[in-house]
């Protein structure tokens, strides 16, 4: 059997740089995501944005963040075999889902990252448009999306480093490890 050895630990929380990046991610996604949406508005004047479509879009927002942290715990007990033990909390004003000490084939570990990327956004996104609002449906995918740019930092870092070969969860980020 091989024998794993630790290449990086990454500890978002104490990376300012990766924060830094993290933001500006999140204004990137954001800005562009509303000037389509609002490009989209003029072109296709057919849904009325009232004060009751703003607070649905709020509310319907801030639902979607514990939805977010519940499909990534999903998906680490799918993929764990229902063996992880799952800690949640909420730490900078960001909620967030740990599973310390499960070990997963990276591209297995980036899977849990992006599941809420996709699932929830997805989810957001066809809802509202099958109900006749496809414009809400766009601002609160691309609100989803602004907020998911800790998952895709993750799987960039990940993704950069073709020796990892498996990353743990840790407490205070993730580990990297190689077969050795």
């Amino acid at each position: 059997m091989k024998r794993m050895r630790r290449l990086a630990d990454i500890e978002l929380l104490n990376d300012y740089v990766l924060q830094q990046q993290m933001v500006w991610a999140s204004m990137g996604i954001f800005v562009a995501g509303v000037l389509v949406g609002v490009i989209a508005a003029f072109a296709l004047p057919h849904e009325v944005v009232s004060l009751l479509w703003f607070l649905v879009l709020v509310l319907v927002s801030v639902v979607a963040l514990p939805i977010h942290e519940l499909v990534h715990a999903g998906a680490f007990m799918l993929l764990t075999g229902f063996t992880a033990h799952l800690r949640f909390g909420i730490t900078d004003w960001m909620l967030y889902t740990m599973a310390p000490g499960t070990v997963l084939r990276r591209h297995r570990f980036c899977a849990v990252l992006l599941a809420p990327a996709m699932l929830v956004t997805t989810a957001l996104l066809a809802v509202p448009w099958s109900l006749g609002f496809p414009l809400l449906g766009w601002f609160l995918a691309v609100i989803h999306l602004a907020g998911c740019t800790g998952d895709f930092a993750y799987v960039g870092i990940i993704l950069r480093e073709p020796k990892a070969t498996h990353v743990e969860d840790t407490e205070r980020g993730i580990a990297l490890f190689y077969d050795a």
